[in-house]
């Protein structure tokens, strides 16, 4: 190193800067100076102080000339050297006289020059691309130097024997000024839109209409990189570019292709088939209010697979449409579908970076294809990812193989063309994995798309329908899949190709095709849950979680996992007679070497001593059960339990993840003969050191929870004494982590396991067991998380209404306390869940109610329950809804001797039927107006409403009548029906009668006109609904009434005769509809006498209505 170095450039500085400040300065030695300057180690050695380099810089930009050719090209490089490799910082506003002197050399330098100009502005904006950012208009606007150079449709553009090298180093500078660096402000956001949208038509133009010359082979495609790069970095920098889809398709369509097919010497449009735009299914909006969302199972955790695919660090996560499925599976591992933490994906490789294995010519050109495919693949991506998924299905025909032969089809021509084919075919794996990647994005939220795919039943047809071309596609994929799986060494190949298959699992509607789709792919990732490889045995579990979530469920799915032959003895993971494929046998375990396995020191044995059934016990008919309990550590053996270590904590909890959706979807089939079992390892995984470890387990038991009521409503549940000792097992760990302060989301997911426990479970669990249970849930209802405060008073109210705990009146109080308690909080989530657990006290309540032995709550917390329950009445919406139910129930609840004992309660029952009402007719919500007006009907069916108050009965019965005939949303209306037949007696109708009447005669009419299609589903229970209340009137019908009922009748008398006559049709005797309605006719027909002629002709025309030919 030479120490003199930083003296000696300061003297040549301090020469040069004196000599280029005189007025006719000696270009000769100016040039012998800058030669020695451009000669000084500027790479091996920093030595240049940061004032020499300012003083130099200046006097060069401000006194040489551009005109100057010679000394311009040496200045230029002199400057470069300093700025870009002496780790020098200088603020944009110096570096702007800098570009400003690069932008006046390329004006009026000429070709032979240009490429060294270019070049060295290029790496001075690498380094600091903020610094061109005042001179965006000069560089790329409508008559900007850069923009010009690329714009082939300037005659005078580029005048060289070879343009390409300047085309390279013109888009390098581009790709400068619209980068965006992830750790500073987006500096592309101070680059107008319209230029944007001018550099990238002139990208697409030259990449559409320049074409290659053998010999510039190299070069070309180091343009094209770049190239692409920059449509890349516009694309997804800036939403609001017009982006032309058939053009910008066609060029990612062409150089995904680079060197792997014979194609056009330039790119083509590709246009977008019509029918597929014609066959996107159309989500419908329901008129009035807010969608309401489709309701989801609490206790699952097998929820909705986002599936993302991002080209980045910074992701692409952003404005996605995701996929959603309530029965799609989640995987455990987050990340899983989350972008590698790679190198950032801009950065090109430069040739440097080619390994030695490269540094042939043949394989230098070689790798650049590769690279030009890459690049186009980056481009795709970005494309799915910023365009509407219906926009892109357009495409798939040009992207996916449709072959009918899918055993065959690569030989057909078209599929030659296809992401697929390069899939299987390009010799770089990185190239490999980038197509599978966006096959991946394809594939990922396509459910809704691929919904209408099917298998032809006829085959050899003329025609093939929409449906069984998608059909086409579909098989193909899975074809394409299982022989990369097959094939494939590379594991970042395998890792995408996993990707993509639970992708494509999420997205087929199997019910619809061909068997063997299924148990090919299950094959081909069966051999990866045994792989050395722990990304890989992640993958492999998170497909087979896929395939077991597939709904509707197919036979395919249980045989697939079923074992070949159930083994009595030596009972493995991996049985033998389907050994892994043995070329590949160092990358898979075959069995457990004896130091992993170890016999159990406390041995489980069933109570019974029958071998068969120990064997039963311990002998799991599916393979995919054996894994999984294998990765948990518990490895069966003929009668024995052995245990093993257990693998990577991604992998234990995959498998714990992939139980979830067995016990979700295939409970009965494969997971009640093993109850016990399941027990004993998930009691062991909840008391895991990794915390995880025990979430999941957590979830997993809530899941098997929910699973076992589902089959109880079913009359299909396992015996109880196996249900009982299940959880008697699991309580005890499930209590140390609500009592563990470290987990606060697995407390949360514990407190919905004491939920699912179910009623018929929890009476058989000793009475110390039941108290324990609760005394947690009320602990838990104050703890310092608001998750697990909302969970536990939820399941506080699931218990609640189990009869062996609403009968302990202390028990019910404790509960009514707690949820007073949540209402009351800040947090929304905790008022929510609180809120619909005030609504499930109600019920208990009022389920105690029609039992006398039952004690009543105290006056003083119902009166407080009713405070809280009207307050919520003016929250949230999602708060109404269940502050409502609260609100029905308590006012039936209501007798005498609560308003003798408490004046309060009268006031407070007057404000909750105002706010019933002020939630019924005016909030915006429609399961807010729905709920309210049920609750109305509830609260009517105390006699002692009608007793006890006075002056609600005209208001409450005139807003019903309303909404049952005019409003826009259905299931209101059926409501406001159902609620206007509450009264028991003619009395409790009062003078409203015939206005009540009259209103639901024509509320038929209008039924049976409703033209509104989003609402046609709920018509015929509409019609129903109203043809009962009006049955009941007719059945409390007195004599007097005949009078005031017939204006209503002559109106609308052969519309009530049609929907009566067409309801008795469809609806079977032994219907309770029907019933009611038979009631009705023998009461009009029998018990009803008139008297006068109006009367008379009343009941003709009531007796009319009610008389069909059967």
């Amino acid at each position: 190193m030479d120490s003199n170095l930083p003296q000696n450039f300061s003297i040549i500085c301090g020469d040069l800067c004196n000599i280029l400040y005189v007025k006719e300065y000696d270009k000769s030695t100016v040039n012998s100076l800058i030669d020695e300057l451009n000669s000084k180690p500027y790479k091996a050695q920093l030595f240049v102080r940061k004032h020499d380099a300012t003083a130099l810089v200046t006097a060069l930009c401000v006194n040489i000339k551009p005109v100057d050719e010679y000394l311009a090209t040496k200045t230029s490089h002199l400057i470069n050297s300093i700025l870009t490799k002496q780790s020098l910082q200088f603020d944009s506003d110096y570096l702007w006289k800098v570009i400003s002197w690069h932008i006046s050399c390329i004006k009026k330098c000429s070709d032979i020059i240009l490429p060294d100009i270019l070049h060295n502005m290029q790496c001075i904006l690498q380094i600091n691309p903020q610094a061109g950012q005042k001179f965006i208009e000069d560089l790329l606007g409508l008559d900007g130097v850069l923009s010009n150079l690329i714009d082939i449709g300037r005659s005078s553009t580029v005048t060289t024997q070879n343009p390409l090298q300047i085309y390279l180093i013109t888009f390098k500078c581009i790709s400068c000024l619209v980068t965006t660096d992830d750790n500073k402000i987006d500096q592309t956001k101070s680059i107008p839109l319209i230029v944007k949208e001018r550099i990238s038509q002139l990208v697409i133009k030259f990449l559409m209409e320049y074409s290659m010359k053998s010999r510039d082979e190299f070069l070309y495609c180091k343009v094209v990189i770049s190239a692409l790069r920059i449509l890349s970095q516009l694309y997804f920098n800036e939403h609001q570019l017009t982006i032309p889809l058939p053009e910008v398709m066609g060029i990612c369509h062409h150089f995904v292709l680079h060197g792997l097919v014979t194609q056009n010497r330039t790119p083509q449009r590709l246009m977008p088939a019509q029918q597929t735009i014609a066959t996107v299914p159309v989500k419908v909006n329901p008129k009035g209010g807010k969608k309401q969302k489709i309701r989801k199972q609490r206790n699952n955790a097998i929820e909705s697979l986002k599936k993302e695919i991002p080209v980045s660090d910074r992701s692409l996560m952003k404005d996605v449409d995701n996929f959603e499925n309530n029965s799609a599976y989640k995987p455990a591992s987050m990340n899983y579908l989350e972008p590698q933490k790679s190198k950032h994906c801009w950065i090109l490789t430069s040739d440097s970076d080619m390994s030695d294995m490269e540094n042939t010519r043949e394989a230098k050109l070689i790798a650049l294809k590769s690279r030009v495919r890459q690049s186009a693949s980056n481009l795709l991506l970005v494309l799915i990812k910023i365009t509407e998924k219906k926009d892109v299905f357009g495409y798939w025909w040009a992207l996916l193989p449709d072959s009918p032969d899918s055993l065959n089809w690569s030989t057909d021509e078209s599929a030659k063309k296809s992401l697929a084919y390069c899939a299987v075919t390009d010799p770089i794996a990185n190239s490999r994995a980038s197509v599978l990647s966006v096959i991946l994005a394809l594939l990922s939220g396509s459910r809704m798309f691929l919904s209408q795919a099917e298998t032809s039943k006829k085959e050899n047809t003329s025609f093939i329908p929409f449906s069984v071309s998608l059909g086409y596609v579909i098989t193909c994929m899975h074809q394409v899949l299982v022989s990369i799986l097959d094939s494939e060494r590379s594991h970042a190949v395998i890792i995408v190709a996993l990707k993509c298959c639970a992708a494509l699992v999420q997205a087929t509607a199997y019910h619809k095709m061909r068997e063997g789709l299924i148990s090919d792919l299950v094959r081909s990732t069966r051999k990866f849950l045994v792989h050395r490889d722990v990304t890989l045995q992640v993958g492999a579990l998170i497909t087979m979680g896929c395939v077991l979530s597939v709904d509707p469920k197919v036979d395919e799915i249980q045989k697939s996992v079923q074992k070949d032959i159930v083994p009595s003895k030596n009972v493995d993971v991996v049985e033998k007679d389907n050994n892994i494929d043995s070329e590949v046998c160092d990358d898979f375990e075959e069995g457990y070497s004896d130091d992993e396995i170890i016999p159990t020191s406390h041995p489980i044995t069933p109570k019974c001593d029958k071998g068969r059934e120990l064997e039963n016990l311990y002998c799991c008919t599916s393979w995919i059960l054996d894994i999984c309990f294998k990765n948990m550590g518990w490895i069966f053996r003929g009668n024995q339990v052995m245990r093993c270590k257990t693998p990577a904590i991604p992998i234990v909890l995959e498998s714990l993840q992939v139980l979830s959706a067995i016990s979700f979807h295939h409970f009965s089939e494969l997971l009640v003969p093993h109850l016990s079992l399941l027990a004993d390892i998930l009691c062991e995984m909840l008391q895991h050191e990794h915390q995880d470890v025990v979430l999941q387990a957590a979830r997993t038991t809530s899941i098997i929870g929910d699973a076992i009521q589902k089959l109880e409503q079913l009359d299909q549940s396992p015996p109880l004494n196996q249900c009982v000792s299940f959880w008697e097992k699991l309580l005890t760990p499930l209590s140390l982590v609500l009592q563990n302060h470290e987990n606060p989301p697995a407390k949360t997911v514990v407190c919905d396991c004491i939920a699912n426990i179910g009623e018929r479970s929890f009476k058989e669990l000793p009475s110390r067991t039941q108290m324990v249970c609760c005394t947690l849930l009320v602990g838990s209802c104050g703890d310092e998380e608001a998750a697990v405060r909302a969970a536990a008073v939820r399941a506080l109210a699931m218990t609640v209404v189990y009869r062996t705990l609403r009968e302990d009146i202390c028990f019910v109080s404790d509960c009514g306390e707690n949820i007073v308690r949540a209402l009351a909080e800040p947090t929304l989530v905790v008022r929510t869940k609180a809120a619909w657990a005030l609504g499930n006290l109600s019920d208990a309540l009022v389920l105690n109610m029609e039992e006398p032995d039952i004690d009543d709550i105290d006056d003083h917390l119902l009166r407080r329950l009713l405070e809280v329950s009207i307050q919520c009445a003016a929250d949230n919406d999602k708060i109404k809804m269940s502050a409502t139910r609260g609100l029905g129930n308590f006012l039936r609840l209501i007798k005498t001797e609560h308003l003798v004992r408490s004046p309060q309660i009268k006031i407070l029952c007057e404000t909750a039927l105002e706010k019933l009402l002020d939630c019924a007719c005016k909030v915006n919500n429609m399961k807010v107006r729905w709920n309210a007006c049920y609750a109305l009907g509830n609260a009517m069916k105390n006699d002692y409403l009608f007793t006890c108050f006075t002056g609600w009965q005209r208001q409450v019965f005139s807003s019903l009548c309303g909404l049952a005939q005019d409003c826009k949303n259905l299931k209101v209306r059926i409501n406001a029906a159902v609620a206007l037949r509450a009264p028991n007696t003619r009395a409790q109708y009062g003078p409203q009668f015939a206005s009540v009447w009259s209103a639901v005669m024509a509320a038929m009419d209008n039924a049976a006109n409703v033209d509104d299609f989003t609402e046609y589903q709920h018509k015929d229970n509409l019609i129903e609904q109203l043809c009962i209340t009006l049955a009941h009137m007719c059945c409390i019908l007195t004599k007097s009434d005949l009078t005031d009922i017939l204006d209503p009748l002559v109106f609308h008398h052969e519309c009530a005769k049609s929907l009566y006559t067409q309801l008795c049709h469809k609806l079977p005797p032994e219907n309770a509809s029907c019933l009611k309605i038979l009631q009705a006719a023998k009461y009009v027909t029998v018990d009803l006498t008139a008297s006068g002629n109006t009367q008379q002709q009343s009941l003709g025309m009531l007796q009319d209505i009610f008389i069909w030919d059967m």
